[in-house]
């Protein structure tokens, strides 16, 4: 009988000097293709410049929210954010993954799994009870994607204040009623 290799093991030939780290402020200039391809990717001929990419992300960098991990080898290959949210079931803290991003030239080699095995493990480590993320009804390649590393699909109703509706919101006054 043929031994067989595994995917893991094929990835690791192909990219046998990727590692998954935490990003810091120094990394701009290392993300900034990343999320270039990306705004190109979901915004098309409306996505913002490299500029203002630059600017977003280092304001993002320097706030110290949440965390970002990189996919790197020569470059930066995918990104990955999320978020730690109070309180969750039993008062521990639960995750939200706001992006996970691959470069379309990197795309099934498996880096997308390499930064999801990444964040649980943080997840994990930070006393997380589980690892919330959203995607598209129509992004069906993400979705296998996700039910493939074991993720498994909620019923949610995902309700959003957009720009607009968030304005008019904050220039209501609130009044309360009497006691």
């Amino acid at each position: 009988m043929k031994p067989s290799r595994s995917r893991a093991f094929i990835v690791f030939l192909e990219w046998s000097s990727m590692r998954i780290r935490k990003v810091t402020t120094a990394d701009i200039g290392l993300l900034c293709p990343v999320f270039v391809d990306m705004e190109r990717h979901y915004e098309g001929a409306g996505a913002i410049g490299e500029a203002e990419v630059r600017a977003r992300l280092g304001r993002f960098l320097r706030s110290g929210h949440g965390i970002m991990l990189v996919a790197v080898d020569d470059g930066a290959l995918g990104i990955l954010s999320m978020f730690e949210m109070f309180p969750g079931v039993a008062l521990r803290p639960v995750w939200f993954m706001k992006e996970l991003y691959v470069a379309e030239w990197a795309r099934s080699r498996g880096i997308g799994e390499a930064l999801i095995r990444e964040a649980a493990k943080i997840v994990v480590e930070q006393g997380g009870s589980r690892l919330d993320f959203t995607t598209g009804r129509d992004n069906s390649g993400a979705q296998r994607f996700y039910s493939r590393v074991g993720a498994g699909e909620v019923e949610c109703v995902v309700l959003r204040f957009d720009e607009a509706a968030l304005a008019r919101l904050a220039q209501q006054e609130t009044e309360l009623l009497p006691e």
